[in-house]
């Protein structure tokens, strides 16, 4: 009996393991960049990545979180996070599924970002590598 719940153990893990991976290869290929995260009890939250293909080097994704309120016309949305630095591991943890539409225009974004360039002396800002609803 012992042994098989090992094995059982064993197989979950490695499962675990391969559906992690496919998922990463899956947020460095969906070319939208938009990603749903958990709701709230009266919003839908999604993540918009502004930096796919930089990501893909240094681990760092550069991020928006965007929120609607239920039952809210599709314009109507809200800036929840203007920029947001995360680890990939982080933003791996905090997504659910990819989206096709969702982004809105990226002044907000590009003015948050360049604002977390210029700290600590024009080397970046602070990092997330929790998860993304933490460091909201």
């Amino acid at each position: 009996m012992h042994l098989e719940v090992y094995v059982h153990r064993i197989l979950w893990l490695i499962s675990g393991l391969l559906a992690s991976s496919a998922f990463a290869s899956d947020l460095a290929t969906h070319k939208a960049g938009i990603w749903t995260i958990e709701s709230t009890e009266n919003m839908s939250r999604w993540v918009i990545i502004h930096n796919l293909e930089s990501a893909a080097t240094t681990g760092v994704f550069h991020i928006e979180v965007i929120g609607r309120k239920h039952g809210n016309a599709a314009w109507q949305v809200e800036r929840l996070v203007r920029h947001m630095a995360i680890t990939k591991k982080a933003l791996k943890a905090s997504v659910k599924d990819p989206l096709n539409k969702g982004g809105v225009y990226p002044e907000s974004f590009d003015n948050a970002y360049s604002s977390w360039q210029k700290e600590n002396n024009g080397k970046g800002g602070a990092i997330c590598d929790t998860s993304l609803i933490e460091c909201m």
